[in-house]
């Protein structure tokens, strides 16, 4: 059976991790601690062990994915190849593990934001990739066919760089279906329209998997994922280059970038840092006029004009706490932004 594993390394409908820069919180943080959050913890929280150690669940949910029968497979995509040499910029920013088994009729998403993660069944984090913040988000899909169905989006939008040698392919895949496409690299067929898959986690959950192709060319989070989701969005992404002007946003209302994230753990605990040492990929909903619901996004491409000619996607959900934690942790850019329009 395919699904995401809970802290505890038990089954789990989907969770949410958070990863700090090294020497946040506390100079004894090597850049493993992290937040964690699932629908039965009902917080986001800091963990008892780091991201460096064995009891937590990504690599509980790692683990049972690399440990499953023959009957299972995974495909691992990253847009950063372990070997750098092995690197294809025509291929979309995004990575993750869509991991399935027909046998039990299972399969699960982990959307990420790591670079050259995971490295044949190599749970462990890069050593470099401390520094900064990342963000992981798993989902126990509903079946089988909901991981093809996701394949066959990938294939016309995200086309993500495949890790073959760190992926298993069983030999129960039918040649014609998705996900074998989708591992061979021979069914891609790139449309300029961007397009949604509307999936139910296996517990229920409503999930938005919005994806789009290189050919689109316009700016992922305020021409895609704010109007698709009808709100304003603050957004934390890795920022090194030319960004779309904020004012240039469809909208009343700007959408915003974030200066610093910072999370009050406890009184005496406070993890703060610059976006400058975030690599994660996220947006909460901007709560107005126009709307009010606690929309997050968790993706693996920024909001750089450079990442206009990437594919990529954001999986996008309704979660009252989760929203809370995050909107309380943003420091915005927005007052800057009006001040000194571009």
């Amino acid at each position: 059976m395919i699904e995401a594993k809970n802290q505890q390394g038990a089954p789990v409908d989907w969770w949410f991790i958070y990863k700090t820069p090294e020497h946040t919180g506390s100079t004894n943080n090597k850049g493993f601690d992290f937040l964690y959050f699932d629908p039965d913890s009902g917080a986001l929280a800091l963990s008892p062990v780091g991201l460096d150690q064995d009891q937590q669940a990504l690599d509980h949910t790692l683990s049972a994915i690399f440990n499953a029968p023959d009957s299972g497979g995974y495909i691992v995509y990253n847009d950063e190849h372990v070997d750098k040499e092995g690197n294809n910029s025509e291929k979309g920013h995004c990575k993750g593990i869509l991991a399935f088994d027909k046998a039990s009729d299972s399969a699960l998403l982990l959307l990420h934001s790591t670079p050259r993660f995971p490295a044949s069944k190599e749970a462990t984090l890069p050593d470099d990739e401390a520094i900064y913040g990342q963000t992981y988000i798993c989902i126990s899909l509903p079946d089988y066919q909901t991981a093809n169905q996701i394949a066959g989006q990938m294939l016309c939008q995200q086309n993500p760089q495949v890790l073959k040698g760190s992926s298993r392919i069983p030999s129960s895949l039918g040649k014609d279906e998705p996900l074998s496409l989708l591992f061979d690299g021979s069914g891609v067929n790139e449309t300029k329209q961007p397009s949604t898959v509307r999936f139910t986690s296996k517990g229920g959950k409503e999930f938005l998997l919005i994806a789009k192709s290189r050919k689109w060319g316009e700016d992922f989070w305020l021409d895609l994922i704010s109007p698709k989701l009808q709100c304003d969005l603050v957004v934390e992404t890795w920022r090194r280059g030319a960004v779309t002007p904020l004012q240039d946003n469809r909208s009343d209302d700007y959408d915003e970038d974030l200066l610093n994230v910072q999370f009050k753990v406890e009184p005496t605990l406070t993890y703060e840092w610059s976006y400058t040492k975030d690599h994660a990929k996220w947006a909460t909903a901007l709560k107005n006029g126009t709307s009010s619901l606690p929309w997050v996004c968790v993706a693996d491409i920024n909001r750089m004009v450079s990442q206009e000619k990437r594919g990529g996607g954001s999986l996008c959900f309704q979660e009252p706490k989760l929203w809370e934690a995050l909107k309380n942790a943003e420091e915005k850019l927005h007052q800057l932004n009006q001040v000194s329009p571009a």
